[in-house]
């Protein structure tokens, strides 16, 4: 995991707040001095975009000296006005303790934030802290299952591996080989780095044996659903 920087997958939200244009076209460009000008003077007056860039170079250390308090401190101005990007960093940054003390229930809810307003990579995070439990939080296997599929259906695929594992294992969901195939298939094909993914579904192809049409063709309802989903969400 990793903190996740606005000037990536947020950069079409970014381009709405026209006083940050020139600060994005510089960072893009690397010319970070123009960056942190331009983004101080939006995060001086409250905007939460502005906040965010800005936390993102003292994070990196671009165009002004690492201060990663600092960065706490402008990421959670943002987030408590509810941006999106602000939240999901903070919860990876309670979760890991990167430069603040380390507080799952603070991560979690981050995460929940976030995730609220569709932020995937959030979705997952939570699965995979209810799967494993962390700290105070105990292991909690249908929450897992929740947050996977929140996350699958919406075509993150590492979710979907790990929702899938959920089925072949019978953890907080009924044991089901078919759906097990059929979610990690979508992992598998979408994602063929993936080699977890690529080694699970060929074990899973030798578990179901000649029940292999009946997953192929759930994998197919489900790549459909999917697929349709994440258009509608364009």
């Amino acid at each position: 995991m990793r903190i996740v920087l606005v000037l990536a997958f947020h950069l079409v939200l970014m381009t709405a707040y026209a006083d940050l244009d020139e600060g994005i076209t510089a960072y893009n460009k690397g010319d970070y001095a123009t960056a942190l000008r331009e983004f101080s003077a939006a995060a001086n007056t409250g905007n939460p975009a502005g906040q965010h860039l800005l936390a993102s170079l003292y994070y990196q250390g671009h165009g002004t000296a690492k201060d990663i308090p600092r960065a706490v401190k402008l990421f959670t101005d943002a987030a408590d006005q509810g941006y999106r990007a602000s939240q999901a960093n903070l919860g990876l940054m309670y979760q890991n303790g990167d430069g603040v003390r380390p507080d799952i229930q603070k991560a979690i809810s981050y995460y929940t934030a976030a995730s609220v307003q569709g932020d995937l990579q959030s979705t997952f995070n939570l699965g995979q802290i209810y799967r494993k439990g962390s700290g105070s939080v105990s292991p909690d296997q249908p929450k897992a299952a929740k947050y996977y599929r929140l996350a699958s259906e919406r075509g993150y695929l590492p979710a979907a591996n790990e929702y899938g594992l959920l089925y072949a294992q019978g953890h907080g969901v009924e044991q089901n080989y078919v759906e097990a195939y059929a979610w990690i298939s979508l992992a598998a094909r979408q994602q063929e780095d993936n080699s977890a993914a690529v080694k699970n579904l060929a074990q899973l192809t030798e578990i179901l044996g000649p029940q292999i049409a009946a997953g192929k063709a759930r994998a197919e309802e489900i790549e459909k659903a999917v697929a349709q989903r994440t258009a509608g969400s364009d």
